[in-house]
């Protein structure tokens, strides 16, 4: 499986879409093995499961709004790097979000 910590080597911030609560609860668990903190310094499993997550290089994660995800994503000159998780740890090739 790939590791989340790639994602941000070359990135601030990822955005992670999640489809189910399996996928969410996997995610969460990855970024506790990891390394990753909660912005509130909660570990990441402890957290409660949602579709939208955010990590960044400090090796911080939180939730993302729903709301959030789809109006930038409506704008032609959003930059953030969308990731499908399910894709991503499938080894697929293409695992971003459009």
């Amino acid at each position: 499986m790939r590791l989340l910590s790639i994602l941000i080597e070359n990135n601030d911030t990822v955005w992670i879409y999640c489809r189910t609560e399996a996928l969410a609860e996997s995610f969460l668990q990855q970024c506790e093995d990891e390394g990753f903190r909660a912005l509130n310094g909660q570990n990441p499993a402890s957290l409660f499961l949602h579709k939208f997550y955010g990590i960044s290089g400090d090796m911080t994660m939180g939730y993302l709004s729903g709301m959030i995800w789809s109006l930038t994503a409506q704008n032609s000159d959003d930059k953030h790097v969308r990731v499908d998780y399910e894709k991503f740890i499938s080894d697929e090739e293409d695992y971003t979000c459009y």
